[in-house]
């Protein structure tokens, strides 16, 4: 890797460009003097002198006492780690801050998700806030990226529905495995992830197969949208698990226990179908009058 990707990485982490430039020249050579280093890079020896010193203050570069004041970098995976601690000190102190604010109402409208970790990070989330019922539509690689929180999710007696694109064992969920699996993984070309929670909310996504680029990505809070893509996915999910029965032992009996299973807006208790109900569908007795 040349030393240009090196310092975009190190400027990713929150160096500046010639903060990077300076620590990687350090790395790779003995303990030299600032204006050494400006020297090197054909910078202004000024800069070179406040970049040190800013790297110095992060813990990235020591500088030796005395005249000479040579200068040396700290071993790379010792600042990462010191990057990292700091990081997580930096994130729980703005996550106390930020319990302290209260939240705005409830939001219905959707949203577009710009990137593979915010899609599978908002998936994670979601799934540790079900309630009662999860309906997971993942091709195989997504799949792994949330098989913790499904079955964190499981663990806390959340009833998760799993539609996955190749055998995979989860205690306590209720997994299909449609027919044409390894068709449809080949012919996207992608991975897909749809996942509704409690009829409440709702992300649909498709990204790319390396999972570094997201093709369409949306989330919602909408309760009617987020119930239509509930009721769509465990209606698709009941239809996989029909297929499973067919051809088997007992399979009459079997395809009708799948289907009293399958429950409808009408006498559904998941609570973002009570809530769709309540708002929007005649109360009995105004039906009775009718």
């Amino acid at each position: 890797m040349d030393d240009s990707k090196i310092t975009d990485h190190l400027h990713a982490l929150g160096l500046n460009k010639l903060e990077a430039r300076v620590y990687v020249c350090l790395l790779s050579q003995p303990p030299m003097t600032a204006y050494r280093v400006a020297s090197r890079l054909g910078v202004a020896a000024a800069n070179v002198y406040k970049a040190i010193e800013s790297l110095s203050a992060r813990g990235a570069v020591l500088v030796e006492c005395g005249d000479n004041r040579l200068c040396s970098a700290v071993p790379a995976a010792e600042f990462l780690a010191q990057l990292e601690w700091d990081f997580r000190e930096r994130s729980r102190k703005a996550a106390g801050a930020l319990s302290k604010l209260r939240p705005a109402g409830a939001d219905e409208g959707w949203y577009k998700l710009e990137s593979v970790p915010q899609v599978l990070q908002r998936a994670r989330e979601m799934l540790d806030r079900a309630e009662k019922i999860a309906v997971v539509d993942a091709f195989p690689r997504v799949l792994v990226e949330l098989l913790p929180a499904i079955r964190a999710a499981v663990k806390r007696g959340v009833e998760v529905l799993v539609q996955s694109y190749e055998r995979v064992r989860i205690p306590g969920a209720k997994v299909a495995v449609p027919r044409t699996s390894a068709q449809s993984v080949r012919l996207w070309r992608s991975e897909q992830l749809n996942l509704a929670i409690d009829g409440r909310e709702c992300i649909v996504a498709l990204v790319d197969g390396a999972l570094t680029h997201v093709h369409q990505g949306l989330w919602s809070r909408s309760v009617y949208l987020s119930c239509i893509v509930f009721a769509g996915l465990k209606s698709e999910h009941t239809i996989h698990r029909m297929h499973e029965c067919l051809g088997g032992d007992d399979e009459l009996n079997k395809l009708k226990k799948v289907l009293r299973s399958h429950r409808f807006f009408v006498d559904a208790d998941v609570p973002g179908q009570v809530e769709l109900m309540r708002r929007y569908t005649a109360a009995p007795e105004e039906e009775g009058d009718r």
